[in-house]
């Protein structure tokens, strides 16, 4: 499959974890120095999980994929748990849960549902609390997650999800200020009633004014149209999403009124096919025979991409969260 121009930018993993290394020396502004061990063996552990990833197969890929993301998400919940918040920077315990493990079936695939599980001193719990994310009390399915994920959907479709939706500045010329204001493409029905549908799929987008709607760019795919819509957040930082390095709006999750952060939605995903490659080996095992299963070489890519995708958003999450040096 082509390379997606976000890919084609974005650094390659070997850049991702130099950058990575980097802040290790110069540890995020804030954290008290009493957490520098653990912020810096967290993310060597992490580094040579991901590295011990890429030289094994797709029969066992994930459990050093979500492991090492795990180890990541350790560092990042040392860097950005503020020290006045009473809690420890420690975490434990994953903080997820499979919904329906036991049931799991190859032909459900993608119905299969996580949920999180105790509290924010879990690793899961504490980073949604951090990046401001969905704490997933109600349960999301893998399909959800799937789509949220433009790595694999774009290529790889398998169902009508919602999925994340990157915004653009204004032309310059177009008279709009440049700083908070942004533009996507929309739909008459998603901007009907000051952008109602809109703001329902997406919630970062709940606080923002609507500048204008029409009279830009548009487009029309499969029948239909849409048209430029121009938002701001009237002078303040608005709460939106880096994903592979480009501003977005992540979908709301279901049952909730927030998104799901990019790092937490390949958190989820891992964990979920994590727990199925170690207890579940028999449904693994077939889910990725590329001979007999359709779902094979879906997974293949999603394992492949992570190697890339999750180190640069690990980058992102502790370089534009935790005022580090660059």
């Amino acid at each position: 499959m082509p390379r997606r121009y976000f890919e084609i930018e974005s650094d390659s993993p070997e850049e991702s974890w130099r950058r990575i290394r980097a802040l290790r020396s110069g540890a995020p502004t804030g954290m008290p120095s009493s957490r520098r061990m653990l912020f810096t063996s967290s993310l060597e552990q992490a580094q040579q999980q991901f590295e011990a990833a890429a030289r094994v197969g797709f029969e066992s890929r994930s459990l050093n994929l979500y492991y090492g993301l795990s180890q990541a998400g350790r560092a990042i919940a040392a860097a950005l748990t503020p020290p006045n918040m009473g809690k420890s920077p420690e975490v434990s315990g994953h903080g997820l849960r499979i919904a329906n493990f036991q049931s799991a079936k190859a032909k459900s695939f993608w119905e299969i549902e996580v949920r999180a599980e105790g509290n924010d001193d879990t690793s899961y719990g504490r980073l949604a609390s951090l990046l401001r994310s969905s704490s997933l009390s109600t349960p999301v399915s893998l399909g959800e997650l799937w789509h949220m994920v433009p790595e694999v959907h774009l290529d790889h479709p398998i169902g009508n999800f919602i999925e994340p939706r990157w915004v653009d500045k204004p032309y310059a010329s177009s008279g709009f200020a440049q700083e908070n204001t942004f533009t996507l493409q929309a739909t008459d029905e998603e901007m009907d009633h000051d952008a109602e549908k809109l703001r329902e799929l997406y919630p970062d987008l709940r606080e923002a004014r609507v500048l204008r709607f029409k009279g830009g760019s548009y487009s029309e795919d499969k029948g239909i149209r849409t048209d430029e819509a121009v938002f701001s957040h009237e002078g303040r930082q608005g709460p939106m999403r880096i994903l592979r390095g480009s501003t977005a709006l992540m979908p709301a999750t279901r049952g909730s009124l927030q998104s799901l952060d990019p790092l937490l939605t390949w958190w989820t995903l891992l964990y979920a096919l994590s727990m199925i490659t170690r207890y579940k080996p028999v449904l693994w095992t077939e889910v990725i025979d590329v001979n007999r299963s359709p779902l094979a070489v879906p997974l293949e890519t999603l394992l492949s991409k992570a190697l890339e995708a999750v180190p640069a958003q690990v980058y992102t999450t502790l370089s534009t969260n935790g005022d580090a040096p660059s």
